[in-house]
């Protein structure tokens, strides 16, 4: 669903030769054209297809447009299995745009430049291990590209880590040095989870102080 949804996006959501639709139309799935149609109209309709900003997501995409995974058994699955195939010696990058914000509002990012790209080198028969390396070397720099935009704008040198997606070393790893090299401070969980455990122990807080504040 979300590799048919940037493929929608980039126009080529028809393409035969991507694995998404591939997938979709039964060529290496056993998806019925019931299911599909579906599927299709929700990306067309927007009706039950929230939008989402979870990078989560977007590592999932990736794993779909590079062929790897079109469907998962649990959660992080498809993320898991990219990061665990990228090529430690590959320094290829993937572009992400930076859209300009207006004042006050955050920044944005738009990955569709890093997805074209990917699909460009599947075409080509460039190795998954190559694909997802450039994909990681790409989510590190627009890290650092972003935090290098707030600090010109407010000053700010330190940066907090933190959400499900530091789970991930390889971007983690790569996004700590490049922060670092530029100047910046990082902070990192240590003692805390950076995903949903971290945020359960944050919610859990919040209760505990509104319970004391009440009483």
């Amino acid at each position: 669903r979300l590799g048919l949804a940037w493929l929608s996006r980039l126009g080529l959501d028809s393409n035969p030769d991507l694995p998404p639709v591939q997938f979709a139309d039964g060529q290496i799935s056993p998806l019925g054209p019931a299911e599909v149609d579906v599927v299709r109209r929700q990306i067309r309709s927007g009706l039950n297809a929230p939008l989402t900003s979870s990078m989560g997501r977007l590592f999932d995409a990736a794993a779909s447009l590079a062929g790897l995974r079109q469907n998962v058994s649990y959660e992080a699955q498809a993320a898991i299995e990219w990061e665990a195939l990228a090529d430690p010696q590959e320094q290829g990058v993937y572009p992400f745009d930076i859209l300009p914000a207006k004042p006050g509002d955050p920044l944005q990012i738009d990955p569709r430049p890093a997805f074209s790209a990917l699909i460009a080198d599947q075409r080509r028969g460039l190795s998954i291990p190559v694909l997802s390396a450039r994909f990681h070397n790409g989510v590190a720099q627009m890290v650092l590209a972003v935090c290098c935009q707030i600090r010109a704008d407010s000053g700010l040198k330190r940066v907090a880590l933190s959400g499900g997606v530091w789970q991930n070393l390889r971007l983690l790893n790569a996004s700590v040095r490049l922060l670092r090299e530029a100047g910046f401070t990082v902070y990192l969980h240590r003692k805390v989870p950076a995903n949903d455990g971290g945020l359960a122990l944050g919610q859990a807080a919040v209760a505990l102080h509104t319970l004391v504040n009440q009483e």
